[in-house]
């Protein structure tokens, strides 16, 4: 069975070598996105109706207004809209915003994603029961 794995880090050029060569050990394939690409997305990821949210600022948009969340709120939809259409397991979603600081259960990440889902007023956070969180891949008619 084949997994889709997404890394998106930003390293300086000592660091990248170690990391691209880590990676390559593993058989994994490198796409590098150049500094054209990057200056083009402006890191800003559009997502839902009328949400943006920045990768920088870590701030939310709804039709060009702030949205405001917590700092753990940011980190869990950062999280998700970087592996957009993919499950973020309860066991990621706690490293990444709680970064093992502290014995954090379940329940605390549920009620995260409740005030999360309150403040986004749209239904985009979805759960895979017994398993994690993600948000669907925007698809868009032509």
């Amino acid at each position: 069975m084949s997994k889709n794995v997404v890394l998106v880090f930003e390293a300086d050029d000592t660091d990248i070598l170690d990391i691209e060569s880590y990676i390559a050990s593993r058989g994994y394939e490198i796409k590098k996105i150049n500094e054209k690409t990057k200056k083009s997305n402006k890191n800003i990821i559009d997502f839902g109706e009328y949400y943006q949210f920045n990768l920088k600022t870590k701030e939310t948009f709804y039709k060009g207004e702030k949205v405001k969340l917590t700092k753990k709120e940011s980190l869990f939809l950062k999280l998700l809209l970087l592996n957009m259409g993919h499950v973020v397991t309860f066991e990621q979603a706690t490293n990444y915003i709680w970064n093992q600081e502290e014995l954090i259960t379940e329940n605390n990440l549920r009620t995260l994603v409740w005030r999360l889902r309150g403040k986004l007023k749209t239904d985009l956070i979805k759960n895979n029961q017994g398993i994690g969180y993600y948000i669907d891949l925007l698809v868009v008619d032509s």
